[in-house]
Parts: C-alpha cells; structure tokens; sequence
C-alpha cells in the first residue's frame, strides 16, 4: 500500500465525523417568551398563544398571537412589562394577519396606560389580572381587528426595540386577552362559527422564557447522511487500496 493510499483510509473516518458534526447541527434561533396558559374570568376560554420574540437583524421585537385550535377571535392584547415606562416612541412594523381580509387591522391603542379599555367594545372588566407593583400600567394595549366576525386566527405584528431600551425575554411578565366568538367546548371556526357567537371571554397569562423556540433537530436526515458518508467514504477507500496494490 502506498502512502497516499493509507492516508484516504485515515482521513476517512475524520471526514465523516466533520460533516456529520456540521450536517446534525440543531437549528436554533433567539428564545422566546410563549403565554399559552391561561386564568380567566368565564368559561369557555380561548384557546390563545402569544409568542414575543427579539430579532436582531430588524431590531423589532415580534409578536404573533394565535388562536390554536381556532375556537375564538382576538380583539384586544394587554401588555406589562412591570415598573417600566417606554424608552422611544413605539413603531409598529410588519402588521399581517391570516387568513388575510380586507378588513383585518392591528393598531396601537395605548402605551404606559394604567386602563382596562381596548378600543370600541373592548375591555378586561371585571379581569383583575395582578399587575405589576408600583407602576400599575400596561406597556402595551393593541387592538386586533373589529367587533364583528373576522374571521382571523393569527396576528403578526412588530414594536421597534428602541421603545424598551434594556428588555431581555425575562422582563416580558403579564398579558391579558379579550376575545371574542368563544366557542363551546369541541366546536371551531371557521366550520362551526354559526354555534361560536358567545359575547366573548377575558384571560390573563404569564409568559414562560423558551431558550430555544425555533429549534429544528433532524436525527433521521443525520443518520440518512451519515449512512450514506460511510458507503461513499468505504468505497472510495475500497478503490484507493485496490489501485496501490
């Protein structure tokens, strides 16, 4: 065997190791803090999900909030951030909603207000979520679509992160939502939304910090790679040893 032919066979199992480490790699991103258990003040409740998530690359923060499984509609989302007052004048980017209507809208309704009003219609009376000690004040009041059916179950939306200058994911505290359409146990829209006319509901969370939200591991296309670099690695050596013979 020649020196050359021995050094494929040693280099092999190294490269196999180097792309297996590259290729297997979990894709990971920022955390984000998830509100997705609830206490509310009427039964049924919404079956609602906030994630807000910082992006470097936009300087926003993002928030998405949904309705999963769909049995009710978001109209109003309370936001406190503790003994906090904003740092610049919030600006609201990247505003989009699914399904998408002519008519679905997201607004900035207040900041560092202490209120339970949304909007038309809209408020947490009676909701009493425990707010934080000694502001009192929501951060963020956003108003989501209109006061009938929309027809919406996702809200995305952005605030500039110079507006809460000093903010980490463990900052982010209470939330509350007013809904509406509640539907009854087992029923969903858009198929059911003739037996989902219920006034609405009023919930409060606490967000939990998941460090890493959008983590995508992918053992099976690993072991599938790593398969295949070992059949090719196995021949191209087979070959080599058989030519330096």
């Amino acid at each position: 065997m020649t020196r050359r032919g021995h050094r494929s066979r040693l280099d092999a199992p190294r490269l196999i190791a180097a792309l297996l480490a590259l290729l297997c790699l979990p894709i990971t991103s920022h955390g984000a803090v998830l509100y997705d258990s609830w206490t509310t003040s009427s039964s049924p409740t919404g079956s609602y999900v906030v994630t807000v998530q910082h992006n470097e690359d936009t300087s926003t923060w993002d928030f998405v909030f949904t309705v999963d499984p769909w049995d009710a509609e978001g109209l109003g989302l309370f936001v406190d951030l503790g003994d906090f007052d904003l740092t610049d004048t919030p600006v609201m980017t990247g505003t989009s909603w699914e399904p998408y209507l002519t008519d679905g809208r997201i607004t900035l309704y207040d900041t560092d207000a202490d209120t339970k009003a949304c909007g038309s219609g809209c408020n947490i009376n009676g909701l009493n979520p425990p707010l934080a000690d000694p502001d009192d004040e929501w951060e963020f009041i956003f108003r989501l679509g209109k006061r009938k059916y929309d027809g919406i179950q996702t809200f995305n939306f952005s605030v500039n992160d110079s507006a809460l200058a000093g903010i980490s994911d463990s900052d982010w505290g209470l939330i509350a939502v007013r809904g509406r359409h509640v539907c009854p146990s087992g029923s969903t829209h858009p198929d059911d939304e003739d037996d989902c006319d219920f006034n609405g509901d009023k919930a409060y969370a606490t967000g939990a910090v998941v460090p890493d939200f959008d983590e995508v591991p992918v053992p099976g296309t690993c072991f599938l790679l790593g398969l295949g670099l070992v059949l090719l690695a196995r021949t191209r050596t087979e070959r080599a040893h058989g030519t330096n013979k």
